[in-house]
């Protein structure tokens, strides 16, 4: 089903049933687990990132005030980063893991760098280190992982889900690691547990509307 003007509570709840998850999990877990062993790490963490940002606009919502403040200033805000991290703050768990500047970090890196650039972004901070990106598969947490390098294979130890780490002797040199099944299960969880809410809250079911209301809304070219 498609997304619709004024959509009532039903409507809501079977497109995150029939549409989003089924979504989801023919364009990304089969990503995840391909035939092959490698692949699908950008398109992965590209496409759920993409998927945050319209969960953060209807769970956000885009209400008259930001309407005209939008239109009065030439663009239209319906998604931003804003709303997008605000959702994974929300709904992502465990919350002590997703913690604002990191959540921050991986929606400036890797959100904004594979759509815009390829590639996620490489953070510079005032003391010239640096946050780079480093994405796996299988487990989230791993006692030991063997990693390419430009100096060739290396041995990490301790490698966790959404933790910085460091595998380089530069001790100005560290990666935000990202796994990519991980990010994926705990997608999925948040999406639920946002629906969940979404069938028994008023205001939520009403920022859903303000924001797919603009979505439907043909535009002028």
């Amino acid at each position: 089903m498609a997304l619709t003007k004024d959509m009532n509570t039903d409507e809501m709840i079977k497109f995150i049933d029939n549409e989003l998850l089924p979504q989801t999990t023919q364009e990304i877990e089969n990503l995840i687990h391909p035939r092959k062993k490698t692949g699908g790490y950008f398109v992965v963490t590209r496409q759920i990132l993409c998927m945050v940002d319209f969960l953060g606009a209807v769970y956000s919502g885009y209400p008259r005030s930001e309407r005209i403040k939008d239109k009065n200033e030439g663009r239209e805000g319906i998604a931003s980063s804003k709303k997008a991290i605000k959702f994974i703050r929300a709904f992502f768990k465990p919350k002590s893991l997703y913690k604002k500047d990191l959540v921050v970090k991986l929606h400036t890196m890797y959100r904004h760098g594979l759509v815009h650039l390829y590639q996620p972004r490489i953070l510079v901070y005032k003391n010239n280190s640096t946050l780079e990106w480093f994405i796996y598969k299988g487990k989230r947490n791993q006692s030991q992982m063997s990693v390419n390098t430009n100096q060739g294979k290396i041995i990490v130890n301790n490698v966790n889900h959404f933790n910085i780490i460091q595998i380089s002797t530069n001790k100005k040199k560290y990666h935000l690691a990202i796994c990519i099944d991980a990010l994926y299960e705990d997608f999925r969880q948040a999406t639920i547990e946002y629906k969940d809410k979404l069938k028994n809250t008023k205001y939520l079911q009403t920022n859903w509307r303000t924001a797919t209301n603009a979505i439907c809304t043909p535009k002028w070219c």
